[in-house]
């Protein structure tokens, strides 16, 4: 079952987390240990959300008893870094859509469609070739969700030195297979996942409740 994720509750605090990358260390025949290494690895994601008046206290509380079941979401992720737009100038954050409906959820426009795959990327591969704007760019650190799934560079080089190509080091590897031409998200990060932990909200004389989210990559 999928789960919308509650509005208007607001993010005060998002932090995702690789892990799952090492397993446990290998000792070689000189007693020496290493880390021994894994192609898998998953997010986990602590989130800190606010809970103002009655409509986010009620869509806090409902999501956090469906998501206790097995259900999943795809949990907005927030960064305050983000690349150009083809103008050169910094993109915008993707806020959420006005209140205008009860159950109306989602992003106020579409995602920048600036960064696209140059050619098919397949499942476990380490890094994407990109085609992208001359005047913006892609930074180690920043995030990119491809399809449903969150990536963060880490390295980033020119292809031939061009302005408008690049070739992007990602982790985890890819997700699944994608087809050249699919727009690489920038802007508008989001993440499949199930919760691990969250807390329910109960009656005080508060009108602001806070609430800690854990969530776990979803498969």
């Amino acid at each position: 079952m999928r789960v919308a994720f509650p509005y208007p509750v607001r993010l005060q605090s998002s932090l995702p987390r690789l892990e799952g990358q090492r397993l446990g260390t290998f000792t070689n025949i000189d007693g020496e240990a290493f880390a021994r290494p894994s192609l898998n690895g998953f997010w986990r994601v602590e989130m800190s959300v606010v809970a103002r008046k009655k409509q986010a206290h009620l869509a806090l509380s409902s999501f956090v008893t469906a998501m206790s079941g097995h259900a999943c979401c795809v949990v907005p992720i927030c960064t305050p870094w983000r690349p150009n737009d083809a103008n050169g100038r910094p993109l915008a954050r993707g806020g959420v859509a006005p209140e205008y409906t009860l159950d109306h959820v989602g992003f106020v426009n579409d995602p920048f469609d600036g960064f696209t795959l140059r050619a098919p990327a397949s499942r476990r591969d380490s890094f994407i070739d990109v085609n992208k704007p001359a005047l913006s760019h892609l930074w180690p650190g920043m995030f990119v969700t491809i399809g449903e799934r969150l990536h963060q560079v880490v390295n980033v080089s020119a292809i031939d030195e061009s302005d408008t190509a690049c070739r992007v080091s990602v982790m985890p590897p890819i997700r699944g297979n994608h087809d050249a031409g699919t727009v690489v998200v920038v802007d508008q990060l989001k993440l499949l996942c199930a919760m691990e932990s969250g807390d329910q909200i109960g009656l005080d004389t508060s009108p602001i409740k806070t609430a800690r989210l854990s969530f776990i990559e979803a498969f």
